[in-house]
């Protein structure tokens, strides 16, 4: 008699194929482990997919990157020279950008 064991097969997808998988999870509306099951996929694969090729909106829900300033002119009117606001903060001379980026943060 002979036995045959069954190895699991590795299957590399490519990048595509990754974006297209992790779509169709966003699409469905099942859980992890039942999507994995279903496209043969390992649970530890399928979170590394997730870390390496999809972005997290809900890990920076946080704003970052740039904000608004409203930047006036008020040589016109004779009162001191307003530089930049910043939610309700008034800079009446220039300062460096990361000063300005340390206020917006708060």
């Amino acid at each position: 008699m002979e036995q045959s064991i069954n190895k699991p097969v590795k299957v590399r997808r490519t990048t595509a194929q990754i974006y297209a998988l992790l779509d169709e999870f966003e699409k469905s509306n099942v859980g992890i482990p039942a999507f994995c099951a279903t496209h043969n996929i390992c649970k530890a694969t399928f979170h590394k997919w997730c870390s390496r090729y999809k972005t997290k909106p809900e890990k920076h829900s946080k704003a970052t990157g740039f904000t608004t300033l409203q930047i006036t002119d008020e040589r016109s009117t004779g009162t001191a020279l307003l530089f930049a606001e910043v939610r309700g903060i008034k800079i009446y001379q220039p300062v460096v950008a990361a000063y300005l980026k340390e206020l917006s943060s708060l």
